[in-house]
């Protein structure tokens, strides 16, 4: 038992001291770190689960689905997950599967994960290094909006550059017209959108902004806080683009959006 508190100690300290010394050598550096942890497996590109156990969801991004019991996922998307996936494992491996935490604001998320910027003890952040690498969009969730400004910036740099899943059709900008003329197996999932907000709606749930008579964007009371709703009532008769996922209800399109990162007024279009 001795033997194994005092590795523990070491370990810990170690671990303080590599922080302390390359905290700066991250472009996304940390703002404390909550706890030093072990990997004990990597499910995909976004998801690791610790020696203890737990499951850890990486703020901020997300990457290409591996496996799914609910739908189809197109071989190239599979492709692209498994690749982030790897992405991650080499870089804990580099790490020799040590790592710091930075909780988020929210803790866990529905499922019971443990939500969390996640570093190596040389100070990489390894949600940033995912999107410079193209195997991760920029996804900001409230209140879990620390980073996301630079998470954003880093991902505008990679879309520019064309790396990774920025090659595939999937996440490139869409017109929303064009939707009707999509495969059904690429109806859903993640989006890059644009087009003109036809109505402005407001009941006491949500707003939904109806782009071009076909996208309901909804968002919901409780994500109000987040956006200007002066802003949104403005947007009547503007072009926009926004991100998020896609779903079909029938025959109506629609996507929910959390946070003011994921709508943008498409100022040059207007």
């Amino acid at each position: 038992m001795y033997d194994l508190q005092k590795k523990a100690l070491i370990f810990s300290a170690f671990f303080c001291v590599c922080f302390s010394l390359n905290a700066y050598a991250s472009e996304c550096p940390p703002r404390h770190i909550d706890e030093s942890a072990r990997v004990d497996y990597v499910y995909d590109g976004d998801t690791l689960r610790l020696e203890d156990g737990r499951k850890v969801r990486l703020i901020g991004i997300d990457t290409p689905e591996v496996f799914s019991k609910k739908r189809y996922i197109p071989s190239e998307i599979k492709a692209s997950g498994q690749r982030a996936r790897a992405a991650l494992q080499q870089q804990l491996s580099k790490a020799e599967m040590r790592i710091g935490l930075d909780y988020g604001q929210q803790r866990f998320d529905r499922y019971g994960r443990t939500l969390a910027h996640v570093f190596t003890p040389q100070g990489v952040n390894l949600q940033a290094q995912l999107i410079k690498q193209g195997h991760a969009i920029a996804y900001t969730t409230p209140p879990n909006d620390r980073l996301g400004d630079r998470y954003q910036q880093q991902e505008a740099l990679a879309r520019q550059a064309k790396r990774g899943i920025w090659q595939l059709a999937q996440y490139q900008l869409q017109d929303v017209r064009q939707l009707h003329l999509a495969k059904k197996d690429l109806q859903q999932g993640f989006r890059r959108l644009q087009g003109r907000v036809t109505q402005f709606k407001k009941s006491a749930s949500r707003i939904t902004l109806l782009v071009d008579d076909i996208l309901n964007v909804h968002i919901y009371k409780k994500d109000w806080p987040n956006f200007s709703l002066y802003s949104l009532n403005a947007l009547q008769g503007k072009n926009i683009r926004i991100r998020g996922w896609l779903r079909k209800n029938k025959q109506n399109y629609h996507m929910n959006l959390r946070h003011p990162d994921a709508l943008t007024e498409d100022r040059k279009a207007n």
